[in-house]
């Protein structure tokens, strides 16, 4: 074999080496498009890369929660200990804003007013919303999320039982009242909380998001303002934001 002939196989190795080298640490195909600062549509990240056509599971805590409404003339206000939620988040084609599907229960809950009233057993243990449909979108220059039922659905169902001095249900025969419409949630304290890459976001649901809230043609509301989100299962420990995709 010439000399001329060993050095043309010595640079095609190297090419070849090259090439390889150069294909196992390019991007790969499924991480395509971008997560930038939000503009306009506000969509999930998943560590650094667009939430597109896929979902992944996540699930919350809170440390409290607290229901107010007027039922059967009378103000009601029921106070719950923690809660927590479970579902998932889901991204569709690039543009478009973030979903998700998700179940919050709240637990250990009593019913601070009116007097001589209460709600059921199973109740006090756990007060279950239906499955809440999520929307992102951005409104005043902060992200939020619109938690809603599916259509005809209530959000939530609490029973209420107490006899003559409760003047709502009778005793052991409680009356049950639907929680409709939908509830606005913050994501985060600020934008920028949102859009920046984290284990947890907080979902935090104020008063002032109950405007759709009603039970009967009697406004409600929903104050929790603690409940931290992380993706469970697969990415569990993964970090993620709200971002433009």
């Amino acid at each position: 074999m010439t000399r001329t002939r060993l050095i043309l196989l010595s640079l095609l190795a190297v090419l070849v080496v090259s090439v390889v080298a150069s294909t196992s640490t390019s991007t790969p195909a499924s991480a395509s498009g971008s997560c930038s600062k939000v503009s306009t549509t506000p969509a999930y990240c998943v560590e650094g890369v667009p939430l597109e056509s896929a979902s992944e599971n996540a699930e919350g805590t809170s440390s409290s929660a607290i229901l107010k409404a007027t039922i059967a003339g009378v103000t009601a206000e029921i106070k719950c200990a923690s809660g927590k939620s479970t579902g998932f988040i889901e991204g569709g084609a690039a543009g478009t804003v973030g979903k998700s599907k998700t179940k919050i229960t709240f637990e250990t809950c009593k019913l601070l007013a009116p007097e001589h009233c209460k709600l059921t057993s199973a109740e006090e243990t756990k007060i279950k919303t239906s499955e809440l449909t999520g929307e992102l979108e951005l409104t005043g220059g902060k992200i939020l999320d619109k938690l809603e039922p599916k259509t005809g659905a209530a959000f939530a169902s609490i029973g209420i039982e107490g006899g003559s001095l409760c003047g709502i249900g009778e005793i052991e025969k409680p009356e049950t009242f639907n929680i409709t419409g939908s509830q606005l949630c913050e994501v985060d304290s600020s934008r920028t909380a949102a859009e920046t890459e984290a284990e947890k976001h907080k979902l935090i649901c104020k008063a002032s998001g109950s405007t759709n809230l009603a039970i009967g043609t009697n406004p409600a509301e929903i104050t929790d303002e603690t409940m931290a989100v992380e993706l469970s299962g697969a990415k569990a420990h993964d970090h993620w934001s709200i971002k433009e995709t």
